[in-house]
């Protein structure tokens, strides 16, 4: 824990900057939400994240208080989906009312010196593009590396999947996160990003696969004759609003419509259980995915950038 006085940053009044403790998972939540309102987050997200997180990723979660109330939130900690050595992330959001007074950039500081001790040389962050963000994070030695458009859609729109002969749609309820691992393994290879995700073991996934937000009713899979799931697209729910995660086909059976069935029965499942928001970002070099999401309705609202920066 440190402690920092008001006046040593533009204030006279007492900052402390700490750990995490789960009696922050409410502010934590909340402050992540205001940063990003397409993002899906709940309390109980934030204490599952944290009571389950790996050793390996050698995460640490931060936080300024003011008079007992939390201002500002910050974590970091290596990437353990990639074989990229040194390759970790990091990220800083402070309430509206606090900006400009230092206090990222002191959370910043005890985070990279994190991210130092924990052997991190590259770090990436990935938040919702604004100019303030930018310009604080440029300031800083960060720099753009990809940009994706952010879109979002009423479900309630959405028409029934169109599926080719030998495959049909299932909830990755019923198919389990054992096949939904061996599935995502390969499209995650062609995914856009500044690091492969070529390492993403099995305890991590289903470390995810178990998040309180992840709606496995209408995340989707789609299966062939075999019982394979071959494509498929997470959904992750909070009340009437949902986000989805990684929509992808395996290579031998694209350009057959696979995960634009999986993404309808996705959608109009949720829609269903009571969404009317759903939103998306692909990066803008995906231009398949792309072009699935302006077929379906979806309008853009934003955009999404990774920022990256050496240690």
């Amino acid at each position: 824990m440190s402690v920092a006085t008001w006046s040593q940053l533009g204030y006279r009044r007492r900052v402390e900057i700490r750990e995490a403790e789960e009696r922050d998972a409410e502010a934590f939540a909340r402050l992540l939400r205001e940063a990003d309102d397409a993002r899906v987050l709940t309390s109980e997200g934030v204490v599952y994240r944290q009571r389950s997180r790996l050793p390996r990723a050698r995460i640490i979660d931060l936080v300024a208080e003011i008079d007992g109330t939390v201002v500002a939130v910050g974590s970091a900690g290596l990437n353990i989906a990639t074989s990229t050595e040194g390759a970790g992330w990091a990220g800083v959001n402070v309430d509206a009312a606090h900006r400009g007074r230092g206090i990222g950039s002191a959370l910043g500081e005890r985070l990279l010196a994190h991210a130092r001790e924990i052997g991190a040389t590259k770090l990436t962050c990935m938040f919702r593009s604004n100019d303030e963000g930018e310009r604080w994070a440029t300031a800083r030695g960060w720099s753009r590396l990809l940009t994706g458009p952010l879109i979002a859609l009423d479900p309630r729109s959405v028409p029934e999947p169109d599926l080719p002969v030998g495959y049909r749609c299932a909830p990755m309820s019923e198919v389990g996160p054992e096949a939904m691992y061996a599935a995502i393994k390969e499209p995650s290879l062609d995914e856009p990003s500044p690091v492969p995700f070529d390492a993403f073991a099995f305890d991590a996934f289903l470390r995810d696969w178990r998040e309180p937000e992840s709606d496995l009713e209408s995340s989707t899979a789609v299966v062939d004759e075999t019982g394979t799931v071959v494509a498929f697209s997470f959904l992750f729910v909070d009340g009437d609003r949902a986000q989805h995660g990684f929509t992808g086909t395996l290579r031998a059976h694209r350009g057959r419509g696979l995960a634009t069935a999986a993404k309808r029965r996705a959608l109009r499942a949720a829609a269903a259980r009571g969404v009317t928001r759903v939103t998306t970002s692909n990066a803008e070099d995906n231009a398949a995915m792309r072009a699935i999401n302006r077929r379906l309705g979806f309008e853009p609202i934003g955009a999404h950038v990774i920022y990256g920066r050496d240690l």
